[in-house]
């Protein structure tokens, strides 16, 4: 790609940035999640009623209660089930049984079902918060289509015949009124407002992970710092999870961002990620005020650091123009060169929201996206620093290497009872460098002066579209049908069917 071009993309783009203080929130994201299982794990904490109150199916009247709570699981619209609800001196407690089944199918015919239950809980003290939720289940079959899917980035234990997956998620939180919060956390973050996956840090293609995490807020400036323990990858190709993880060295993953709000519509943000391990927690990284990079210098120049900026900007109510840039080495005099170290990505797009609403249907948002990405930037000499967690990708979900362009859209039909999520991309993306696994000191022979340029190597051209049904018209079953195609310009296709049910109690 020219530079020029690419260049102009930027600047123009710097020009439009806004965001959420928070690092877990964005005005931006795609509605599209394929499956209830991948849905992100977002703590939505149960509001206080205004009286004492406890629900049970089991209290007495035992007869009366439990009528009642078996009639309305099978025909309330909107009326909120749990399995339990209780409530006294401000203090609550919340929890639910979950089940779900997914049925796929991929073009060849091939499928198999997956069956799981689950729990979930959720309490509240004043401005003290815990929830947690875990699922568990197996596949019906054991064929090499199960053990590609994407539900194989969790705790997998395969035999002959299934493959069993578990889950679980949870978060502590306590909110400062004002401040800001401090939270230990068990999912994934994604930063930066996208819609075809973040290039900063994703969550769509790896386990959860643990971290501690928390934002302060003084005035128009904010500050957010986190730090998780991940399972390094292995040298073993057949994914993860796959082989004992007992010798396994330490992995980390500690970042820092800090915030400007001027007003209410323009937000920038700047900050750093740093990737390291093999020693225990280093206490350095701990010290959220200074430049990390020159911290990385002093320790011997032996952990992996990015560092990333961006934001978003609302010149309207319902539309929304964001930014997202991250960078590794960039040697200033050779900025403007192809020189292989120049490790850096762009991404800029455009959401517009609520463009049609009435009673029967309701086109929600349509977003475009482009994203650029130069070879090598996930990768790394030594295999407990790569931009990855248990083999599987933490940088953009598709890899490096590459141009991106993404549309998103979502409709929906009588009430918001209907979802209709379509996700449509086109990618052209080199064979060089395009993969977080590689490692570049093997790979490359002068790493001083070997060039790189855009899609360098062998150019794949793939087009996806990926759209989905939403049905709610049960507040305790949700239904999900989703097909996705993929086409790659040298006659490859290939695609899937999922039908998704989950009921909540």
């Amino acid at each position: 790609m020219p530079k020029k071009v690419l260049f102009i993309v930027f600047f123009f783009s710097a020009f439009y940035l806004w965001s959420f203080d928070d690092l877990a929130h964005k005005a931006v994201f795609s509605s599209y999640t394929k499956s209830f299982t991948k849905e992100n794990y977002q703590p939505i904490y149960t509001e206080l009623r205004t009286s004492d109150s406890y629900d049970f199916p089991l209290k007495n009247p035992i007869i009366n209660n439990l009528s009642t709570t078996v009639y309305n699981y099978f025909t309330a619209i909107k009326k909120k089930q749990s399995l339990l609800y209780y409530q006294k001196d401000n203090r609550t407690i919340e929890g639910h049984v979950l089940g779900g089944l997914d049925y796929y199918q991929d073009e060849d015919s091939e499928n198999y079902y997956f069956l799981y239950y689950g729990f979930e809980v959720k309490a509240q003290y004043k401005n003290l918060f815990l929830s947690g939720k875990w699922w568990k289940g197996h596949t019906s079959e054991n064929n090499d289509y199960a053990n590609t899917n994407h539900l194989i980035n969790s705790w997998v234990q395969p035999d002959d015949t299934k493959i069993y997956i578990d889950k679980i998620k949870g978060e502590i939180r306590y909110d400062f009124p004002k401040f800001g919060y401090l939270a230990l956390t068990r999912g994934k973050l994604d930063i930066g407002s996208n819609i075809g996956g973040s290039i900063i840090l994703n969550d769509q293609k790896t386990n959860d992970y643990s971290y501690l995490s928390y934002h302060y807020k003084f005035g128009a400036f904010s500050l957010d710092f986190a730090h998780a323990s991940l399972i390094a990858d292995s040298i073993n190709t057949t994914g993860p999870s796959s082989i004992s993880k007992i010798d396994a060295p330490e992995k980390y993953l500690v970042l820092h961002r800090f915030g400007w709000r001027p007003s209410k519509d323009f937000f920038i943000f700047v900050g750093e990620e740093v990737i390291y391990g093999n020693r225990s927690m280093d206490p350095n990284y701990f010290l959220p005020v200074g430049f990390w990079r020159i911290t990385e210098h002093n320790l011997a120049d032996r952990d992996n650091i990015l560092i990333f900026a961006g934001g978003e900007y609302t010149p309207q109510e319902n539309l929304t123009l964001y930014t997202n840039i991250i960078f590794d080495e960039l040697s200033k005099s050779k900025i403007f060169t192809s020189w292989w170290g120049n490790k850096y990505a762009i991404q800029s797009g455009i959401m517009q929201r609520d463009i049609f609403t009435s009673p029967l249907f309701a086109w929600q948002k349509a977003g475009l996206e482009f994203t650029a990405i130069r070879p090598w930037i996930y990768t790394h000499k030594y295999l407990y620093t790569k931009v990855s967690n248990d083999n599987q990708p933490l940088g953009f979900a598709d890899g490096a290497n590459l141009l991106k362009y993404t549309f998103d859209t979502s409709l929906t039909f009588l009430n918001n009872k209907i979802a209709w999520n379509i996700n449509a991309s086109y990618m052209r993306q080199g064979s060089e460098g395009n993969n977080f696994s590689s490692n570049y000191e093997y790979e490359i022979d002068d790493t001083e002066n070997y060039q790189a340029s855009w899609l360098e190597g062998h150019i794949t051209d793939t087009y996806k579209l990926k759209q989905e049904l939403d049905f709610s018209f049960l507040y305790s079953h949700r239904l999900k049908i989703s097909y996705e195609y993929k086409n790659v310009r040298s006659g490859d296709s290939e695609s899937e069917i999922v039908v998704s049910y989950q009921t909540r109690f």
